[in-house]
């Protein structure tokens, strides 16, 4: 069901429910009689699937895991994927500040691994367009070495977020916000059963922004479409997933010098929504088309079969115009007035298509006092990327009066192909004792291979394993117990040829 409407912090919100429920509040109130005043409700998330890829308490979960909700990152005012990070344990969620280029946080200072519905979304720091945050769920943020269940990642964690689905009670709502920066949003949120068989229900949800950003120049403009079908049976369910979003932006970070920044004289620093780019040559179009089928199915009360299958179609364009502030950090100025910066030019156009599936066999079972859920499956990536790039000078520019001079786009040139594969076979049984002690045990084999046009393939295989115990000792204390391994392939060589070995972690 969708989270009700709540105020922002970013702008007015206007709410309009959908009339179908509107006549239902209105014939339950005749019926009742005199209005009642209900209690509030506070909406704790006690389960996540991401630590166990089951549906598992989160006090018998042996790993440190965050659930934000969208009730929770709704009420904050989160714009982004790493905005509904805030207040999060052991993750800062902007970690580069204010930047359209992408969600940046970390977790426990080291680059987490970004899912969508529990398959990963980014493989590497390809620009692509960012979740959007009203389509989402929650968001799980898993602390902590994650290879056993997800392949290759840092010891860090992964950030999941779960999409919305369909919902068979229906619901709905309409907002418009309007806010800082000629912020004007348009969005909505329906769902609820289709048909008379009570077996299919829909949903949609759509947003479009038109919007500008606290750097000058920047606009933060987006479109997108979210519809989605479940089919429930007897023993199993379908659920089909799509997305279409189109973004035009351009990269909010300007790099202001530090010497008229942080350690400028008097009168002399710069407002923090300084453009330091060209209007006419910036720019950050992402369009991203996905498509996501979740399946499962119980042969009866003992197996169950669950399986997950995505595809994403990304093309991106960006261009920057940006100040030359690293030469020379402390005096980057090229004039005797300390006024006038060089610029450097740069670009990418990134054409990705990432095919991603899961499949596993569940089974849920006891041996004498302990209770098993077995988990053996099998999981398979497909990333390939073609782009065409560009670097070089730009024209100067006087930072306090940044009056651009115009530039020239410089030729694209090609980069080399890139297709990473990876395969996993994973095993993990959690088993359950007197209801009160939980044992996770897992262990996976991966191979994931590498292909860099130019260069030799690159393989790696890795074995990963996991342990963890966790109990409940009284008064909502559940202490727990772990170990746990990550890796993560490094791609390229080095001078004599050789492949770099895959980092490593353990906790």
């Amino acid at each position: 069901m969708p989270a009700p409407v709540r105020g922002r912090r970013n702008g007015l919100l206007l709410s309009l429910m959908a009339p179908s429920l509107l006549a239902s509040a209105l014939a339950q109130a005749q019926d009742s009689g005199d209005a009642r005043t209900l209690d509030s409700v506070q909406v704790v998330a006690d389960r996540a699937s991401t630590a166990t890829k089951t549906d598992t308490l989160l006090t018998e979960t042996p790993q440190s895991i965050g659930v934000v909700t969208s009730d929770l990152f709704i009420d904050r005012g989160a714009n982004n994927l790493q905005e509904t990070l805030r207040y999060s344990a052991g993750v800062t969620a902007d970690a580069w500040g204010l930047d359209t280029r992408g969600d940046a946080s970390t977790v426990r200072g080291l680059d987490p691994v970004q899912y969508l519905d529990g398959m990963r979304k980014l493989y590497n720091f390809s620009p692509m367009a960012r979740p959007e945050v009203y389509g989402l769920e929650r968001v799980e943020v898993l602390r902590g070495p994650s290879s056993v269940l997800y392949g290759a990642g840092g010891a860090g964690g992964i950030i999941n977020a779960m999409s919305k689905h369909p919902s068979f009670q229906s619901a709905g709502e309409i907002g418009l916000q309007v806010g800082s920066f000629d912020r004007r949003q348009l969005q909505g949120d329906i769902t609820g059963a289709l048909g008379s068989s009570g077996n299919l229900a829909g949903r949609l949800v759509g947003v479009v922004r038109d919007s500008g950003m606290q750097t000058d120049h920047i606009d933060d403009d987006r479109i997108y479409l979210a519809p989605s079908l479940t089919w429930r049976g007897e023993r199993s369910n379908l659920t089909v997933l799509a997305s279409y979003q189109r973004d035009r932006t351009a990269s909010s970070q300007q790099f202001l010098p530090v010497a008229a920044t942080l350690k400028a004289p008097p009168g002399r620093r710069l407002d923090p929504s300084t453009f330091l780019g060209d209007k006419d040559f910036d720019k950050l179009d992402a369009r991203q088309i996905s498509a996501t089928v979740l399946f499962d199915h119980a042969f009866n009360d003992v197996i169950t079969w669950r399986s997950s299958l995505r595809y994403i179609d990304s093309e991106t364009e960006f261009r920057e115009l940006f100040p030359d502030t690293y030469s020379n950090p402390e005096n980057p100025f090229i004039d005797a007035d300390n006024r006038v910066l060089n610029r450097l030019s740069y670009g990418v156009k990134p054409d990705n298509r990432i095919l991603t599936t899961d499949n596993a066999l569940q089974f849920d079972f006891a041996t004498g006092a302990f209770r098993h859920l077995l988990l053996a499956g099998v999981d398979y990536t497909d990333f390939r990327e073609e782009a065409l790039s560009f670097s070089g000078a730009g024209t100067p520019i006087d930072i306090y009066n940044p009056v651009s001079t115009g530039v020239t786009i410089p030729e694209w040139g090609r980069l080399p192909d890139q297709r990473t594969t990876q395969t996993g076979v994973y095993v993990q049984d959690q088993i359950r004792y007197a209801d009160r002690v939980s044992l996770v045990l897992g262990a996976r084999r991966d191979h994931v291979r590498s292909k860099t046009q130019g260069l030799r393939d690159k393989t790696d295989n890795e074995t990963t394993y996991r342990i963890g115990v966790i109990g409940d000792i009284g008064a909502n204390l559940s202490p727990y117990i772990s170990y746990s391994e990550s890796f993560l392939p490094v791609p390229g060589q080095d001078l004599y040829g050789r492949a770099f070995e895959p980092m490593r972690g353990d906790q």
